[in-house]
């Protein structure tokens, strides 16, 4: 009888330490579940978040691009006239932020490729020599420079990757 009770009691104690193990064990994949579908969540979010901001500079900014369509702009012809001038500001400066929240890792840089990859590389090229022209008179060689690194960042990644780009037929809207 005592060697049962003993017997029993080891089994009891392997059960034990079994049952402890398998708890941990589920707790580990309750844990990696609860990540994954955190994780999830905030990638939807960005992308939301990416594609409500965008929106945002899209209606925002159709009259001004009617304004300056096809012109390439530099510092004395940005300067010539004031509502132009403040247009200009206000639209660079709405791209930078966009920039800043991309290459940041706020707003996702998928959604913005396919959005907009190709407009955002030619609304650089447009902007460009005003850009280097006002970082040269201001003295400030960083103005717009999340702008410009991102144009790089998309213009390498669509070299890299053109089966992961879209078209011009294919963009939602143009900022």
């Amino acid at each position: 009888m005592i060697i049962t009770l003993n017997i029993v009691q080891e089994y009891l104690a392997v059960i034990e330490s079994i049952a402890v193990i398998l708890g941990v064990v589920f707790i580990v994949i309750q844990i990696k579940q609860r990540v994954k579908v955190s994780r999830a969540d905030h990638d939807r979010q960005k992308k939301q978040a990416t594609i409500e901001y965008y929106n945002s500079l899209s209606s925002d900014s159709y009259e001004f691009l009617d304004d300056i369509k096809g012109r390439k702009l530099d510092l004395s012809l940005v300067n010539s006239d004031k509502t132009l001038r403040k247009s200009v500001i206000r639209y660079l400066s709405r791209l930078e932020r966009l920039s800043v929240g991309v290459r940041n890792d706020v707003y996702d840089f998928n959604i913005i490729n396919l959005m907009s990859g190709r407009f955002l590389i030619k609304k650089y090229e447009q902007f460009e020599i005003f850009i280097k022209e006002s970082r040269i008179q201001k003295k400030a060689p960083v103005l717009y420079k999340e702008f410009e690194l991102l144009v790089k960042m998309l213009d390498d990644f669509r070299k890299k990757y053109p089966e992961q780009t879209s078209d011009e037929s294919t963009q939602v809207m143009q900022l």
